[in-house]
């Protein structure tokens, strides 16, 4: 799975962008049989909002606003989409859904914490943030991307994301791994295989 922080849609090349915003468009015209077509070819959007992430409205998010049937949304959480992901104003999808009274979506959307993070959990996820800004060569000061949060990891029980970092010509991949936070990070410019890394709720360390 990939999560998409970057704000600025100059930064994508524009045949990617036009592929990106008709899967967007998509979405958002509860084109439902059109949304699994894409992903059938691109899995790792399941999660992925507009490019430039205004509302930060994720599929989920979408299927949510209109009220989609149970097997339309039991299908994007096959894909990968997570109940945990919020918009830009904090809204998950189950909070959408409750707000445009499709209580019938309620129960499926509800997050569901298949595993746990290591607690405190805003000491994890603050460490790992710390590591991002401290690896990535200034990237993250020269090009604004929005920061990828934890909780999509307890979903699964082996849920890898990727977080892909303009100006790195590459990015990060991190995942759970017993009580810590494994992340590689990893470029086309590398001789070698990257570096590792692992996050506790006390800190961040290269392996």
């Amino acid at each position: 799975m990939q999560w998409d922080g970057l704000t600025d849609r100059g930064q994508f090349g524009e045949m990617y962008l036009a592929q990106r915003d008709r899967f967007a468009d998509l979405a958002r015209d509860a084109d439902w049989d059109g949304v699994s077509e894409q992903l059938a070819e691109h899995p790792e959007w399941a999660s992925l909002p507009r490019p430039g992430n205004r509302s930060g409205f994720a599929p989920l998010h979408q299927a949510a606003w209109h009220g989609a049937g149970l097997a339309v949304v039991s299908r994007l959480l096959a894909y990968g989409a997570w109940r945990t992901q919020r918009a830009r104003d904090g809204r998950r999808p189950v909070d959408v859904a409750r707000e445009r009274g499709h209580t019938h979506l309620a129960e499926l959307l509800e997050p569901v914490a298949v595993r746990r993070l290591p607690a405190p959990p805003e000491a994890l996820e603050r460490h790992f943030h710390a590591l991002l800004r401290e690896n990535t060569g200034g990237c993250l000061e020269r090009t604004e991307h929005l920061l990828p949060p934890l909780s999509p990891l307890t979903e699964g029980f082996d849920v890898r994301i990727v977080f892909p970092v303009v100006g790195m010509m590459g990015g990060f991949t991190y995942h759970l791994e017993d009580d810590e936070l494994r992340v590689h990070g990893h470029s086309r410019m590398d001789w070698d295989d990257g570096r590792y890394y692992r996050v506790t709720p006390e800190g961040w360390a290269k392996i």
